[in-house]
């Protein structure tokens, strides 16, 4: 048997054999106005001598890897506080119509290859663009996922911008900027994604954007019309421009329940959060990767971080499943690979995604 068609093998037996992601995987909060993430940790890459290998391996990624941590520990009797959301709802009857979907026609250059999620900047190696520009240049990585706007403050992300864009793109980074739609006011939503996406500097753009579309859980209006008037409203204005729908993963639960299928005629591509939490790490990319790419490209973004502070895992995932996530994504036809997040993400997680070459 070859190559290809072990590979092939091995991914459909663990889904087959049920190892699939399930709804009540534990998956962290959006990263919205209000929402707690783990303590940062150190982000520069190590100069070992495995943030800097050249050499990818071509085997499979194992399918039984064991999880530090796992299972969590019950949930906490106690609800969690409401999320934040905006303070007045737009009616449905008082919303436009959707515009039509375009044609794709956006390069997807930009989110080929690896990358990393950066959400507060100035906790990201103390808000340092050339420190955060080089450690990215040493792992290799090709684009930069920076937060940019959210429903709360609009378009907020231009001096950041200013500082972080122009050097990234010398080093042959590309930057994404992304965002945190509520859709209580789909409008108004559409309009700083669009300033975002209009954001220029001494002949210097950002290089895509990225809504991350989330639910209620988070405080999130989302039904499929707002959305969809959300993206055809971006689209009317800018469609050229690279888009790209992070979203859920496509597990059982969400993908009876969840508007991928409104959602990917608007968008270039989507990023999907393939948070594995207890599962393997490679049967959750492959499950996303059969289910979304017949409606899009797509690129994975997968875990980095330590689930315990959000009453899940209780130990961050291993270089190993750092590692098998990539191949499985690489190997499984993914655009490319990125991680949440730059704040979290601990030095044996860094070494590993920063040693695979992609």
């Amino acid at each position: 048997m070859g190559v290809t068609a072990l590979i092939a093998v091995l991914i459909l037996a663990a889904v087959v054999a049920g190892a699939a992601w399930r709804g009540s995987n534990p998956r962290p909060p959006a990263p919205g106005p209000t929402a707690t993430r783990p303590a940062a940790s150190p982000g520069a890459a190590p100069t070992s001598t495995a943030a800097t290998a050249t050499t990818t391996t071509l085997t499979p990624p194992p399918a039984d890897l064991a999880l530090a941590g796992c299972p969590p520990p019950p949930p906490p009797t106690t609800p969690p506080p409401p999320p934040w959301h905006p303070a007045v709802l737009v009616p449905d009857a008082a919303l436009p119509a959707a515009l039509p979907a375009p044609t794709r026609q956006a390069s997807l250059a930009a989110v080929m290859g690896k990358g990393m999620w950066i959400w507060q900047f100035a906790n990201t190696d103390g808000g340092d663009a050339a420190a955060i520009v080089a450690a990215a240049s040493r792992a290799h990585l090709h684009q930069l996922w920076l937060r940019v706007a959210d429903s709360q403050n609009g378009f907020y992300g231009s001096d950041t911008l200013k500082e972080l864009v122009p050097l990234a793109h010398r080093n042959g980074i590309e930057v994404i900027g992304w965002g945190f739609p509520y859709l209580y006011d789909p409008v108004a939503d559409a309009a700083w994604t669009v300033q975002a996406l209009d954001w220029s500097y001494a002949g210097t753009r950002l290089d895509g954007f990225s809504p991350d579309i989330e639910t209620a859980s988070e405080g999130v209006d989302l039904t499929a019309h707002r959305v969809q008037v959300y993206l055809s409203l971006v689209r009317h204005e800018r469609p050229n421009d690279l888009l790209v729908a992070t979203v859920f993963p496509p597990n059982d639960s969400e993908w009876v329940t969840y508007p991928y299928q409104t959602i990917a005629p608007y968008v270039d591509a989507f990023a999907p959060m393939v948070y594995w939490g207890c599962e393997q790490p490679a049967v959750g990319a492959a499950q996303a990767l059969a289910r979304l790419r017949a409606l899009a490209p797509v690129h994975l973004i997968g875990q980095a971080y330590n689930m315990a502070a959000e009453g899940g895992r209780t130990a961050p995932p291993s270089p190993a499943e750092i590692t098998a996530f990539l191949v499985a994504a690489r190997q499984g036809g993914a655009l490319g690979a990125s991680f949440w997040s730059w704040q979290a993400i601990d030095t044996d997680e860094w070494a590993a995604m920063a040693a695979y070459t992609w």
